[in-house]
């Protein structure tokens, strides 16, 4: 998550434990589905004639991926994904989004509270820029800034 301001942080951990949610966990899933749900844009822009590339990517409006996140039910951002993974971490991944959603209970409403996160972190981030219409390559260039002055 690219945090500016470090009380942004301190407030979403807070939230984490006060939903049994592990720091480390908590950042893990939010990043995690934040990913299913880019993948999942660029899988529709691509269903609409555009190629599969990072350029495809990099052109999709944030406003975009908001909107996915509000118009989908959690689980419907799996219908996408990958069944067969040459990587272990991006299948440790998807295998922990699988599980909160199937498990039901605690782990299915944890995740649904750290996806609720994500249209709140793009406000934030979009509403930080005079950009009229920030885009995917625009977060990925702030969040390497972001991490070039770490």
């Amino acid at each position: 998550m690219v945090d500016v301001d470090g009380w942004r942080r301190e407030r979403r951990w807070e939230g984490f434990a006060g939903k049994g949610i592990g720091v480390e966990r908590g950042e893990f899933v939010f990043g995690v589905f934040a990913g299913m749900v880019f993948h999942a844009v660029l899988r529709d822009a691509v269903a609409q004639g555009a190629p599969c590339s990072v350029e495809t990517l990099h052109g999709i409006s944030l406003r975009v991926v908001s909107d996915a996140v509000h118009d989908r039910p959690d689980w419907a951002f799996l219908a996408g994904a990958p069944t067969r993974f040459e990587d272990e971490a991006e299948e440790k991944a998807v295998l922990t989004i699988r599980l909160c959603i199937h498990s039901g209970g605690r782990a299915a409403f944890q995740l649904y509270y750290l996806a609720r996160h994500l249209p709140e972190a793009l406000r934030v981030i979009t509403g930080r820029t005079s950009a009229a219409d920030p885009t995917c390559g625009d977060l990925r260039r702030w969040a390497r800034e972001s991490l070039d002055r770490t």
